[in-house]
């Protein structure tokens, strides 16, 4: 069984996709629903009513409370039962539900699962190009049938780019292979660092759309923080300058388990040159998209049937020097989740 931690920010959307309709989604394999207030704020409810246990999010809101699409029960933001329209108007006492924390920053709605004492926004990673000024970009979602751990792991290792990527954002063999691929790895107290510089390197199809130079130092450099939020900053130069100079494409992967199986994969991508130009952001949306979701997406997904579904390291599986990364963060993950007093799930190593 796959265990979750629960005292973390986990994105639930982008905070342009929760309009006036209640939105449902199912975050560490519990239901929950999000709406606006009258005023504009968010408010996260646990997902089923506690009447006949229907979606709060088939409901609707109104004001400040939300309203049972099925019997009419209404809640307010804090989960208590404000209104039972039936009989004489006595609330149950069972009909209440969980609130849980809920933050807007940089574009997005974050929940926060844990104890709610221990919810502060002020540790939500830094999405400082989604919606700023500086840089144009876009933001997409997909949904993996596969154990959120297994795109954590994809993502902490870009080696996979140079055979998965070709025709969107890796780089050829020639060009990222060998002495072409300087690595390197750290910690920093839960927070994973994995840097990819690749010297005299052409550009990517993704750069190639805004870098015209035939070669450059590109690098790649991924971050992850617990659970399963990761930044990467990815660029290129001329050869020899700085990375300042040239040309920055910052994404955010916001990897959220849905359940065991399955988990959402919220992300945006930005870039700080030829802001005025919608085409190309456009394009680069659609690169990114196709890169996640036609070419990830189907591997990671058959991985996990080929795995049966099994946690990874029951399986023994062979460890490259530049899988460092991700058997770090499963390392720190599981330390994280026997602290809080779940189980240690798959993330444990068979080292331990």
């Amino acid at each position: 069984m796959t265990s979750f931690l629960r005292n973390s920010w986990y994105c639930a959307g982008w905070s342009g996709d929760l309009g006036e309709k209640p939105i449902g989604i199912r975050i560490c394999d519990e239901p929950i629903v999000l709406f606006r207030t009258e005023g504009g704020s968010v408010a996260a409810l646990e997902g089923r009513c506690p009447h006949r246990f229907a979606p709060l999010s088939i409901g609707r809101v109104r004001g400040d409370v939300i309203e049972c699409g099925y019997h009419g029960l209404q809640f307010d933001r804090t989960g208590t039962c404000t209104k039972n329209p039936h009989g004489s108007g006595t609330v149950p006492p069972r009909a209440h539900i969980r609130a849980y924390p809920v933050a807007e920053r940089h574009g997005a709605i974050w929940v926060w699962m844990g104890d709610a004492a221990a919810a502060d926004p002020d540790t939500i990673m830094d999405l400082y190009f989604v919606n700023a000024e500086g840089w144009a970009g876009t933001t997409g979602y997909l949904k993996i049938n596969a154990d959120y751990q297994l795109v954590i792991d994809n993502l902490l290792d870009l080696t996979h780019g140079t055979y998965l990527h070709l025709d969107t954002v890796g780089a050829s063999p020639e060009d990222t292979l060998g002495s072409s691929l300087h690595y390197d790895f750290r910690t920093e107290g839960s927070t994973v660092y994995s840097d990819y510089t690749f010297y005299n390197s052409a550009p990517t199809p993704l750069m190639a759309h805004f870098y015209k130079e035939a070669r450059g130092d590109m690098r790649a450099s991924m971050r992850w923080d617990p659970a399963s939020s990761l930044l990467l900053d990815i660029g290129i130069t001329p050869v020899g300058q700085s990375p300042e100079n040239g040309l920055l494409i910052p994404s955010a992967h916001l990897i959220v388990p849905e359940t065991a199986n399955s988990c959402h994969y919220f992300f945006a991508i930005s870039r700080n040159w030829e802001l005025e130009n919608s085409d190309k952001t456009r394009i680069m949306g659609e690169i990114a998209m196709k890169a996640f979701a036609e070419e990830d997406e189907p591997v990671i997904a058959q991985c996990f049937e080929m795995m049966g579904r099994r946690p990874l390291f029951d399986l023994s599986p062979a460890i490259l020097e530049t899988d460092i990364a991700a058997v770090q963060a499963r390392r720190i993950l599981s330390k994280l989740i026997r602290q809080e007093g779940g189980e240690a799930g798959e993330a444990q190593v068979a080292a331990e």
